[in-house]
């Protein structure tokens, strides 16, 4: 049984003429006849009732055409879903995202993708950068939003989604916070706030690293998991801490952020996915992802300038 006789049988019960319908599916009659009987012969029943004046379906023809036109109807929505999975529009995206970019980033990049490809389903969760490298090469995570850097993991593909300065982030009442510009050297001897290294290894390794470059050995009087605490440690005068820009400036904590006059390595969040075959809906996302963060770039660089 093939589809085209299925198509045609169902063009003729709705029209109920042969010569009509060869018409409009561009067939010649004796064609249709010919398919027709043929979808008979496998049926084992004659669909049509046919004289010189009129076509009428038959009890079995009537039968066959309720369900015929919802399995092709299926079939026609299988096909559909098919391209649209082929082409990145349609399955199930796992994203995890540090907090960071939880508030502001996913939400809308998760947005205006949705507003382009409404049969993608999501799953978001936040999820601390040294969580998801693990899920992404297991495949249990699809797309990772996290801190970089993040070295010797060969099977992930991981791209720099956005960059910013890193300040020094001190109370309000603190002797550094009139300074609108300092330098490391001037933090020797304070107490310091760190994030804790098991939930972003390289990352707590890159503060480090600015600091000994400074000749700076830290006191660390207290870690953290998430940077907002980071900023309430400061606040509550438990130390200092080296912090992305970002971080501060939506904070109503009462902590000032100083610039760093040192020429230090840069803040950065990635985009990671696995290097493993993906499904095409997590290429399409992910070429989404940084082609709008790219536009967002370009149009903060503008007005700037």
């Amino acid at each position: 049984m093939e589809l085209r006789q299925i198509r045609s049988f169902l063009s003729i019960a709705e029209t109920l003429h042969f010569g009509r319908t060869a018409e409009l599916i561009h067939l010649s009659q004796p064609a249709l006849s010919l398919q027709i009987r043929a979808l008979e012969e496998e049926v084992g029943a004659r669909l049509f009732e046919r004289n010189r004046r009129k076509t009428t379906l038959t009890p079995a023809g009537v039968a066959f055409r309720d369900e015929a036109a919802t399995a092709l109807s299926q079939l026609d929505q299988a096909i559909h879903n098919a391209r649209l999975a082929a082409n990145g529009k349609l399955g199930r995206l796992r994203i995890g995202f540090i907090s960071t970019v939880g508030s502001e980033i996913v939400p809308n990049i998760v947005r205006q993708f949705r507003e382009l490809n409404p049969d993608v389903e999501f799953t978001l969760r936040a999820i601390t950068t040294a969580d998801q490298v693990p899920m992404l090469e297991t495949g249990s995570l699809d797309i990772g939003f996290l801190r970089l850097p993040i070295d010797g993991h060969p099977t992930l593909d991981v791209v720099v989604m956005h960059r910013e300065p890193f300040v020094l982030v001190v109370p309000s009442s603190h002797s550094l916070a009139k300074r609108k510009r300092v330098r490391l050297s001037e933090l020797s001897g304070h107490d310091f706030v760190m994030y804790e290294r098991t939930y972003a290894p390289g990352f707590h390794d890159l503060i480090l690293g600015i600091l000994r470059d400074a000749r700076i050995v830290p006191n660390v009087s207290q870690t953290a998991a998430e940077i907002s605490t980071l900023i309430s440690l400061v606040a509550a005068h438990m130390g200092i801490a080296i912090l992305p820009a970002s971080a501060v400036k939506h904070s109503v904590a009462s902590v000032t952020a100083c610039d760093i006059v040192d020429k230090i390595p840069m803040s950065e969040i990635g985009i990671a996915s696995s290097r493993r075959v993906r499904a095409a809906v997590v290429d399409n996302f992910r070429s989404f992802a940084l082609k709008k963060l790219s536009q967002a770039r370009s149009a903060l660089h503008t007005n700037r300038s």
